[in-house]
């Protein structure tokens, strides 16, 4: 009876294990970035979903980070685009695109190029989002400088 019990605890304790490193090797493989400055996600024509988020300072991307729910093409597309994205201007971001994101991974099979496509277009959007919020910024800091009228 006790050989029972001792064998089910370390049962237990072995599918304990296993269940945290899964969770730990899913929390590294798709890291989070709290407050983006820029984020996007986007469902392609093969139900793919990729998401970026971007993070910037003096006009440089500082962090950039990525997840998907696609195939390993489409993760391997969203951690090149990610990558390509750190360190770099808006304007150098805007030149990724989806032929650089394949040649930064070694290539893509001819049927599996959109996910490329996909990541590029997400990356896009990121950038996009953070423009247009920092025009929001400047707008809304513009605004608060104007001097107020009484009437």
């Amino acid at each position: 009876m006790i050989g029972y019990i001792l064998w089910s605890l370390l049962g237990a304790f072995i599918l304990f294990c296993i269940v945290g490193l899964w969770f730990a090797i899913h929390y590294w493989l798709n890291p989070t970035l709290e407050n983006p400055d820029g984020k996007a996600r986007i469902t392609g024509r093969c139900g793919d979903t990729i998401e970026i988020a971007l993070r910037f300072r003096k006009d440089r991307c500082v962090k950039a980070t990525h997840w998907t729910d696609g195939c390993a093409y489409s993760f391997n597309c969203a951690v090149a685009a990610a990558d390509l994205a750190r360190g770099k201007t808006p304007d150098e971001i805007i030149e990724i695109d989806s032929e650089t994101i394949q040649k930064s991974i070694g290539g893509l099979p001819r049927d599996q190029m959109h996910c490329a496509d996909l990541a590029a277009e997400t990356l896009h959007a990121a950038l996009d989002n953070y423009m247009r919020n920092q025009i929001s910024r400047r707008n809304e800091n513009y605004r608060q400088r104007l001097p107020r009228t009484s009437n």
